[in-house]
């Protein structure tokens, strides 16, 4: 009998799965599933790339068997990548339900999202304010919600999203079944759930560390104004599927991704100031293998699902220790492994402590390809080739 048919899913959802060759569930599937089918309340956490959108998504799958009228779930996210994400799982896994979804965020025109909500949706997935925006114009009818999920709810709560996430609470039913999900949970996570959530029930991984294991890490002490020919080393002389990399601000994306190019490196940028449609130009032309070295900034850090990626970089790191574990998680996903470094200034030691603890281990740190002078750019190098990619 298949496993996923145990946790109580049908036959067409299972069908589905084995057509994404998904013949195994993971831990946080394996305990959420059962409790969002019997429709209980649920506050799960879990390490990124575990399995955390499934884990709800099926589910509700299996709950929304007759079409209403009116939208019946609502999943709120931090993010545009996010929110595409979402809707692609529940098309893939829900396409011999034929369910019917929207996804509502910023940085685009109404008028295609307008013409999806006037057909009638089953699903919508949104950010808070875009969401916000829909039910003002009364494009976006929430009266008829059964189920609210959170995803990604410490994020939500870090990008000052909680007036438009209580907002957006205020529209939808008090009887409702509400599942929040975390890659971590601390007071405020908690609280948060005390005040949405009635009676629920904690799932968590068994294991402690919040990393995925499957990522090979090490950390490289380097100054500022080393850190490019460092990049460029690290780049040439590793084996490279593809590449992310990851900078603290807009303008340092734009920066690295010029002195890439001088290296005659093909490199693009996503980050706050491009326009929604273009990142989504962009980011496809990365999945099709356009070109190999992706620069960005927090922004993609989650809800990017590309499993090719094989080497993450840490050109500044992140001030949070539960930044670095997402943004690691970009890699070594869909069963591959990864590897991702990060470059350590002069006074961030205490950041490498503070990820250490979260992760559970020491991070290895690469002494011998430092001692070897990095060499720096020039525009007379040969280009960056790809190794083969892994599909």
């Amino acid at each position: 009998m298949n496993i996923f048919a145990e946790l109580g899913l049908s036959k067409p959802t299972i069908l589905a799965l084995e057509e994404c060759e998904f013949v195994e569930p993971t831990e946080i599937q394996s305990k959420s599933i059962p409790l969002v089918l019997a429709g209980k309340d649920i506050m799960a956490s879990a390490m990124t790339g575990s399995g955390k959108t499934a884990a709800y998504v099926l589910p509700i799958i299996e709950l929304l068997k007759a079409h209403n009228p009116k939208p019946r779930v609502l999943v709120l996210v931090p993010t545009r990548e996010l929110a595409l994400q979402v809707e692609s799982q529940v098309n893939r896994f829900g396409k011999n339900s034929k369910l019917r979804t929207v996804t509502l965020y910023g940085g685009t025109g109404y008028e295609k999202q307008n013409r999806l909500l006037r057909r009638g949706v089953d699903v919508i997935v949104a950010t808070p304010g875009r969401l916000l925006d829909c039910v003002e114009r009364r494009t976006a009818d929430l009266t008829g919600i059964e189920i609210l999920v959170l995803d990604e709810a410490d994020r939500l709560l870090d990008m000052g999203f909680m007036p438009q996430v209580r907002r957006v609470v205020s529209q939808i039913p008090k009887k409702r079944q509400t599942l929040m999900l975390s890659a971590t949970i601390d007071r405020r996570i908690e609280q948060l759930a005390g005040d949405l959530l009635t009676n629920p029930t904690r799932v968590q991984s068994v294991n402690k560390q919040v990393e995925p294991v499957a990522i090979e890490q090490k950390f490289f002490h380097v100054n500022e104004f080393g850190k490019d020919a460092l990049l460029l080393k690290l780049i040439q002389e590793s084996e490279m599927d593809s590449v992310l990399i990851f900078t603290k601000t807009r303008r340092k994306a734009a920066w690295v991704k010029d002195r890439l190019r001088d290296a005659q490196i093909a490199a693009e940028e996503i980050h706050g100031d491009i326009s929604q449609s273009q990142r989504e130009k962009t980011l496809k032309r990365y999945r099709d293998g356009a070109f190999a070295v992706l620069v960005a900034t927090d922004v993609a850090a989650r809800g990017l699902d590309i499993p090719t990626i094989s080497h993450v970089v840490n050109y500044d790191l992140p001030e949070s220790p539960e930044d670095y574990v997402h943004r690691i998680g970009r890699t070594g996903r869909a069963g591959r492994s990864g590897i991702a470094y990060s470059f350590v200034g002069e006074n961030q030691r205490y950041l490498v402590r503070d990820i250490e603890k979260v992760i559970g281990r020491q991070l290895d740190e690469n002494s011998q390809l430092h001692k070897t002078p990095a060499r720096p750019f020039s525009r007379h190098r040969k280009p960056f080739k790809p190794a083969a990619r892994r599909r």
